[in-house]
């Protein structure tokens, strides 16, 4: 796992400054403190900063072919590394090193822009190729690793995080308004935007290539859920353990230690499970709870670890620690701060980077096997649009409206389910839409932007329409919100540890495997995630199998009303927040007032709204990019803001 960076001068022809490339190099090297490198030629430069996973001694980089005319920066795994090399040195291709990075270089040299297809791994590299005088960009199938890049008056900058890319001195440091409303939405911005303006990510599946001052974008790899293979329960069952227990043994490779995240949830003890049985050594798992007993899985983390006998880390995290980390989490993460669950990754990382220098993570079961509570919910939909629209309208709504507050949850199930898709389904993880974002806005603001963020998941269902309703869910939340926010969250907060983080539910074959599962096969009986639990059924242990999903949640709403209440009024009442002139600041106000007297629960709202003006004060306001050394109280020492008594 490593960071790369680099400029292609592909309009002005002029030298790579090796000055740049080393301020670019230096601004991630928190992603790989073990070596770091350079090549220049000519309008070429890249730069790259390792942490030695694989070949420990011969993975320098940039590495180069034998003549030394193509050149590689790459962040990443090749699962099929050795397969390929075999294959590539039969027809006559010659190794120097045992690296999974030399055997991309000389799949490039035999297929060309095809060799990125033949890839199974979690990868963001680029290539150089110096006859061609081309740059090729590409991004693992899932979106597993990030990778960005800007247009520079015809040049072409890239990193595998921003401030790579804000490190040229050239490149500007400006809001993209229009992302900014998306991210209110969902609390993440859709590729291929980011909240800065003119900086793009390469999407999942996808490579980027810059030749003769064009640029070409291509898919290489999707997936989809309109075939389906009829098979029985006991069929599916196998083939989900088959692909399970392969996509967790290849992902053992290392010549390092390897751990495991361990939640105490289904998937992430499915791993931890897995992982104990192939190997003679105790699993090294690390588990995060929070200072709020109705917030914590450690209980459960703990047993599975009893269960499969590992040799088990884990911590507690409180209020001060948000306030502590929260600008240097935001720092890490390039964006806001869209989860409060990164603050536990992060701790959580850096306590595992004491053991080991690779983790095994859980995530996009939920997704595969329809895991959430909002795909039951939104399952049951179809039967409301049944019902005539008079008594949808007249009857049930008004009834659900008088629901009381302590019965929030079950309101906002059921104007969900009112909605047609796919605002819909945006809605169950979203902030502001509807009214709540039409007040937070400012006119001005309004006028600028299309406030309908539910417009890329229509973008991606009229390219890729899915066999039904719950199929669309999950092939949206695989290709939008697992590689724009949690597979984004898992990849910075591990990395500003210096710990590589690899996902086995999110190999592509088994993603492939999960899409052909005909939707009523994985909701039986209004349950979450049946077939993945009842494949593992005789593995984990019973409370594991049948308690409530929690998922990752953080305490920020009580935190907010105890010791932190100056800290979010400071930062939501200032006068920085009032000059941007992009809210109603009168409404931030009321909310806020009625958050913090327990009138209401806005604690996902003013989160979002703080991370961001966070971000503001990092990101644009500061005029250098160093990394933010104190909490968020230093940040704000002396701030003025209005008062809410």
């Amino acid at each position: 796992m490593c960071g790369i960076c680099g400029i292609y001068n592909a309009h002005s022809g002029e030298p790579v400054s090796p000055q740049i490339i080393d301020a670019m190099t230096r601004l991630i090297e928190h992603r790989g403190p073990d070596d770091s490198g350079a090549h220049i030629d000519g309008p070429l430069g890249l730069g790259f900063a390792r942490l030695s996973i694989i070949d420990l001694s011969g993975g320098h980089q940039p590495m180069c072919n034998e003549t030394g005319d193509i050149w590689i920066v790459f962040n990443g795994e090749i699962w099929n590394y050795k397969e390929l090399r075999k294959d590539l040195q039969e027809k006559g291709h010659i190794f120097q090193t045992h690296s999974d990075t030399e055997t991309i270089v000389h799949a490039y040299e035999e297929y060309g822009v095809d060799c990125v297809a033949r890839l199974h791994g979690m990868f963001g590299f680029a290539i150089w190729d110096g006859p061609r005088q081309r740059l090729l960009l590409a991004r693992d199938k899932a979106g597993k690793k990030p990778l960005y890049y800007t247009h520079l008056n015809g040049n072409i900058v890239f990193g595998s995080e921003i401030k790579a890319i804000l490190g040229h001195p050239a490149v500007k440091r400006e809001v993209d308004v229009q992302a900014m409303a998306d991210f209110l939405s969902v609390r993440y911005v859709p590729a291929p935007a980011t909240l800065f303006k003119n900086i793009a990510k390469v999407k999942p599946g996808h490579w980027v290539l810059f030749e003769n001052e064009t640029m070409r974008e291509e898919c290489y790899w999707d997936f989809s859920f309109k075939k389906t293979e009829k098979h029985s329960i006991p069929e599916y069952l196998d083939g989900i353990k088959q692909h399970v227990h392969r996509a967790v043994e290849e992902r053992m490779m290392a010549d390092v230690p390897v751990g495991a995240m361990l939640s105490g949830g289904v998937d992430s003890s499915i791993i931890s499970g897995i992982m104990s049985t192939l190997t003679s050594h105790k699993v090294k798992t690390f588990s995060v709870g929070f200072d709020h007993p109705d917030y914590s899985e450690l209980p459960y983390a703990r047993m599975v670890a009893d269960h499969f006998g590992t040799d088990h880390h884990e911590l507690v995290v409180s209020s001060s620690d948000l306030t502590q980390y929260w600008p240097l989490l935001t720092w890490h993460r390039d964006e806001p701060v869209s989860e409060p669950s990164d603050l536990g990754v992060y701790l959580v990382s850096k306590l595992a980077r004491q053991h080991v220098k690779v983790v095994l993570s859980g995530e996009g079961a939920d997704e595969l096997f329809a895991g959430y509570p909002k795909y039951v919910v939104d399952w049951m939909a179809r039967y409301y649009h049944i019902l005539p629209a008079p008594v949808r309208n007249q009857v049930i709504q008004p009834l659900l409206e008088r629901l009381p507050y302590s019965m929030r949850k079950l309101k906002t199930a059921a104007r969900n389910i009112s909605q047609p898709a796919p605002q819909r389904w945006m809605n169950w993880f979203g902030i502001f839409n509807g009214p709540l974002k039409e007040q937070l806005l400012a006119n001005e603001t309004k006028m600028a932007i299309n406030l309908d963020a539910s417009r890329e998941f229509q973008h991606w269902l009229q390219q890729n329409p899915q066999r039904d309703d719950l199929s669309s869910m999950l092939y949206l939340d695989t290709k939008i919100w697992l590689p724009d926010n949690l597979l984004m969250k898992g990849d910075k907060m591990t990395m500003a540890a210096s710990l590589e983080s690899r996902i086995p539910m999110l190999d592509y074959k088994l993603i492939e495997y999960a899409a052909s599962i005909p939707s009523e096969a994985k909701i039986k009986s209004l349950k979450t995630k049946y077939l993945l639990k009842k494949a593992f059924s005789n593995f984990l242990p019973e409370q594991i199998l049948t308690r409530k999903k929690m998922g990752f949640n953080v305490p920020t709403g009580i935190w907010f009303r105890e010791g932190q209440r100056d800290l979010i009024s400071k930062l939501l009442l200032s006068e920085r927040i009032r000059d941007r002139g992009y809210f109603n600041n009168a409404y931030i106000e009321q909310m806020v007032r009625d958050h913090l007297s327990g009138k209401t629960n806005y604690q996902a709202q003013i989160f979002t709204l703080a991370s961001l003006e966070l971000w503001f004060r990092i990101f644009i306001d500061t005029p250098d990019l160093n990394k933010p050394q104190g909490s968020v109280e230093e940040l704000l020492a002396e701030e003025s803001y209005a008062s809410i008594v």
